[in-house]
């Protein structure tokens, strides 16, 4: 009994450590949020300039994620995408194709495990950001298609019990995604989900809700919220340990490719 005793502490002495560690690593996870957003070249990059002053006090609130209260603008043209594991982007028209180099970058960036969250802000099927999104994603992902995500989907219990699809419009009563690295890598919405965040000096919403008003809303929300949540904990990694990884791809890809 003795001896089962000491074996015993000795296993809680090294694997409890260990458990802490992990414990430690996602509550840092969360901390180290910061709501990181795409500025592509042409097309209109920030539909919806007012969500995030919306969302984040609703997330320091009620969730456990500590997010920069400054929303982080991220350019292709440097390296600042490999500083973040979830990315936005959307936009309410037409853009012209990212350059080869633009749709590398991405593609490393997914390559090492990130996510990105897509909104069309347009609230309409077939708009002219839905087919250049759709073009991009698919020299991205030539071999990966946009499929419906089943509503069984971890992001639909992230946080809030199932919630709605939904907007400020209600153009697609599903969301859509690419599965990659064996995660749902890419969450699509056409349904202006950002928009639902936006609130002028007075705190009144910019934009209305239809056709349910604010019952869809509040549905809204908790969608957008879970798809935080999924885009942060999905993984389990540290900013840092993914920013790492994918820096460390990036080198060497580009020594094979004899650019450096």
């Amino acid at each position: 009994m003795k001896k089962y005793l000491l074996s015993l502490l000795i296993v809680l002495l090294f694997v409890a450590p260990l458990f802490c560690q992990a414990a430690g690593q996602k509550e840092k996870r969360l901390e180290n949020f910061s709501f990181a957003q795409l500025k592509y070249p042409g097309g209109n990059w920030d539909p919806n300039p007012l969500a995030w002053e919306g969302l984040y006090p609703f997330l320091t609130g009620v969730t456990n994620i500590h997010p920069e209260k400054e929303r982080r603008v991220l350019e292709l043209s440097n390296m600042e995408i490999f500083e973040h594991s979830f990315i936005v982007i959307s936009g309410d028209s037409g853009f012209p194709p990212f350059t080869e180099g633009e749709e590398q970058k991405l593609r490393w960036f997914f390559d090492g495990g990130g996510i990105c969250f897509i909104d069309d802000a347009t609230g309409i099927l077939n708009s002219g950001f839905d087919k250049s999104i759709r073009r991009e994603l698919k020299k991205i992902f030539p071999t990966q298609e946009l499929n419906k995500i089943p509503f069984e989907h971890a992001i639909f219990y992230a946080f809030h019990l199932k919630p709605a699809v939904t907007g400020t419009q209600e153009a697609a009563a599903y969301l859509e995604g690419i599965e990659y690295n064996n995660q749902t890598t890419v969450i699509y919405s056409r349904n202006d989900l950002l928009g639902v965040w936006a609130t002028d000096r007075l705190g009144n919403p910019v934009k209305k809700c239809t056709p349910g008003g604010e019952l869809q809303r509040l549905e809204a929300k908790k969608l957008a919220v879970n798809i935080l949540m999924y885009g942060l904990t999905g993984t389990y990694k540290l900013d840092a340990m993914h920013r790492n990884n994918i820096i460390n791809k990036l080198k060497y890809k580009t020594l094979l490719n004899g650019k450096e």
